[in-house]
């Protein structure tokens, strides 16, 4: 369904359009209000959220392996439409994970790469909004452009801009900082039906987890709202008279929006070393892309300290010797 005035999507069960607040025809207003509601399970450490499904057998969290318990949510539960595929198979992504242990630098113990125990490599679908907006973005600013006497002269103006996929997280088995690393590398362009199985995706033995999305839906639009003002910020510094400026704020009008619904790919890896737990994750489609977390060679600290310690030692007895 699309607003009649602004063609901007609705979702099931809304009353008026999110964007001009235009009444939606009470026949399709009410469609949405019969649509079932989901059981959750809720991942008692991280709070993530997967959905329910009688098939699995060990409900257990795959971003961090601890128990999960059902959850009954009061209002309705978004799901994804479109899933980006993996394009990194299992053997990839287990090799780039043993490479960026091989790569930690000085501080990392020597028999990292080789003593790593890799306990379990999960293909997972973290949830995001892809959106697209078009907006009349009002912005102040303070620049040196007709500054006099003061250092700053204030600004303002207005200017239409458009907004093509942007990916908002709305992930929680992934934060927000592990959803930017991943962002960039994502090709949006290959997205498919959430449902669709593809013979190329490098025989993948299982299907991926598909997160599902956490947020309700009035909180997921003042999520995207500020995704959309964050990226505005940054859109109208070229519109910025001046060479320097400061205190950038926007306010955005939007005038039409859509919001796909999508889950990209990525490899989590949960190794040990020396027993202590440790997460990794590989981009599902880019294998170079890995980060996580990973142990220090307390020794070598230690002994980097000890030389840093000798070494101002040093420079102290020559500089009261000098003096």
């Amino acid at each position: 369904m699309t607003c009649a005035r602004c063609q901007t999507q609705l979702e099931h069960g809304d009353l008026r359009c999110a964007i001009c607040s235009l009444p939606v025809p009470a026949s399709e207003g009410l469609d949405g209000l019969r649509s079932a509601y989901a059981q959750v399970l809720r991942c008692d450490e991280c709070a993530a959220a997967i959905a329910f499904s009688a098939l699995a057998q060990a409900p257990h969290c795959g971003f961090c392996g601890a128990t999960m318990s059902i959850e009954h949510p009061v209002d309705p539960i978004e799901t994804a439409q479109l899933r980006v595929p993996f394009r990194v198979s299992r053997e990839v992504a287990e090799a780039s994970l043993r490479g960026w242990l091989g790569q930690r630098g000085y501080f990392a113990p020597e028999a990292l790469r080789d003593d790593a125990v890799l306990e379990s490599l999960t293909p997972l679908c973290w949830a995001g909004w892809v959106v697209s907006a078009r907006a009349l973005v009002a912005w102040t600013a303070d620049s040196n452009e007709g500054a006099r006497r003061s250092a700053w002269a204030p600004h303002a103006g207005q200017v239409p801009l458009h907004f093509e996929r942007i990916v908002v997280p709305a992930s929680r088995g992934l934060g927000d900082d592990e959803c930017a690393l991943l962002t960039p590398y994502y090709d949006l362009s290959r997205a498919v039906s959430v449902d669709a199985v593809l013979p190329d995706e490098h025989g993948l033995e299982e299907a991926a987890v598909i997160e599902s999305f956490d947020a309700q839906r009035s909180a997921a639009r003042a999520i995207v709202y500020d995704a959309i003002e964050a990226v505005a910020k940054t859109r109208v510094e070229p519109h910025v008279p001046g060479r320097r400026y400061r205190k950038i704020n926007v306010a955005s009008m939007i005038e039409a929006q859509t919001t796909d619904r999508v889950a990209l790919p990525a490899w989590v890896l949960a190794y040990r070393y020396r027993g202590r737990p440790y997460r990794a994750i590989v981009h599902g489609q880019r294998p170079e892309v890995v980060f996580g977390s990973s142990p220090i060679d307390r020794v070598k600290v230690a002994r980097l300290a000890g030389i840093l310690l000798v070494v101002i030692a040093l420079l102290a007895a020559l500089v009261v010797r000098g003096s």
